[in-house]
């Protein structure tokens, strides 16, 4: 029995001492042998026994109350929980409300032991809140309560949780669910202390090199990123995204031999993983191997036929080598696979401009405009064709 529990059982020992005198013997043996169950973890005998009618006037109030106290708490054990409501409903109409009672609900509500389909965040949350207010401080509860607001979106009240259970006493893990909300709002930061404080406090995982990673990728601290990702693939080998995103730090820090080897890495241990070939397509074009730059970017696209930016890429050589209707169809391809790429369109224009076809390629700017009015060499190109 937690020490919560047992401060609970004592005051209502309490309450039956002073009612003594007031309850008959058969109903307080009764109830006492219902809380019994409960305690023994025998949830279906216990709200055998405290499922009664109780407006027996030969009840007391106390015995009333503590009967429907331990009827909800059986309820909740059994996932009775329209039951278990209106239980709290009769008792909230009696006068009486229990934070602990509102504290399981919570825990319930948060799906803790896959019950549900999926948690419940704001019935929790609203819960955890109430268990707060009537008393409950615990780490436990604050931890609920973070994963609550999380859950149902309100990253900033979720980090105020973890900030003050952090307060109070510091911890790996809060310091990685900080760390991560942190970095989800864009913080990133304060995202960066609380997961090097999780690598201080001796928590040393893949997961936090590889968000560390991401973050000093976002600041263009790509030296930084390297430092961190290598640390993460020394604790796995064969962890795929933590080469696939040392590859990417590689190639941003212009160290295209380390990024192909990483890249190669890849999809050796992925055959699937399309983001990898468009890359080396990337690293090849810039070697101007464009035999081995197309086959890559080829292979991007069987593994992900609507990757746009690798029909792009593809188009973009068809068109340096002025092979321009195989071009015009890697442009098409893909305008088809995202309309809403105003890229696709601009290439698509710049190959009809080359091939003389004025009219195509004004639409096709048109188009680029529509989808972005702040494309400058789009701009540009349609003025000057409107000019001539």
């Amino acid at each position: 029995m937690d020490k919560f529990k047992k401060a609970t059982f004592i005051c209502l020992l309490l309450v039956f001492v002073i009612s003594f005198t007031v309850m008959a013997e058969d109903s307080l043996e009764t109830l006492m042998s219902g809380i019994e169950n409960y305690y023994q973890l025998d949830y279906e005998m216990a709200l055998k026994i405290l499922n009664k009618d109780i407006n027996n006037e030969d009840f007391s109030q106390e015995l009333k109350v503590n009967i429907l106290y331990y009827r909800t708490l059986s309820q909740i054990e059994l996932f009775k929980i329209v039951e278990a409501k209106e239980t709290v409903s009769k008792l909230k109409d009696m006068g009486y409300e229990f934070a602990y009672i509102y504290r399981k609900l919570g825990e319930i509500y948060l799906n803790k032991k896959g019950q549900f389909d999926m948690p419940f965040y704001n019935e929790a949350r609203k819960n955890l809140e109430k268990a707060n207010i009537l008393g409950i401080n615990s780490f436990g509860l604050h931890n609920d309560l973070a994963l609550s607001y999380q859950g149902s979106g309100n990253l900033k009240q979720a980090i105020k949780e973890y900030e003050l259970i952090l307060n109070k006493d510091e911890n790996a893990v809060d310091f990685i669910n900080l760390a991560t909300l942190y970095k989800n709002i864009g913080d990133n930061k304060n995202a960066l202390i609380f997961y090097k404080k999780a690598l201080e406090s001796g928590y040393e995982k893949v997961s936090i090199y590889i968000n560390l990673g991401d973050l000093y990728i976002n600041n263009k601290e790509y030296i930084k990123a390297i430092s961190m990702l290598e640390k993460g693939i020394n604790i796995d080998q064969d962890f795929v995204a933590l080469h696939y995103k040392l590859a990417r730090a590689y190639y941003l820090n212009n160290r295209y031999n380390n990024a192909k080897s990483e890249f190669n890495k890849v999809v050796e241990l992925n055959q699937n993983y399309y983001q990898a070939y468009y890359y080396l397509g990337k690293i090849y074009n810039s070697e101007e191997n464009w035999q081995h730059s197309i086959y890559n970017y080829e292979q991007a696209i069987k593994y992900n036929p609507d990757f746009a930016d690798a029909y792009i890429a593809l188009g973009n050589i068809y068109l340096e080598q002025e092979n321009y209707y195989k071009a015009i169809a890697s442009f098409t391809s893909a305008i088809e696979k995202n309309e809403t790429y105003p890229e696709g369109h601009y290439r698509l224009a710049v190959t009809y401009y080359k091939l003389n076809m004025r009219e195509a390629a004004i639409k096709e700017l048109k188009n680029t405009l529509h989808l972005n009015k702040e494309y400058e060499k789009a701009r540009e190109l349609l003025d000057k064709l409107m000019e001539e």
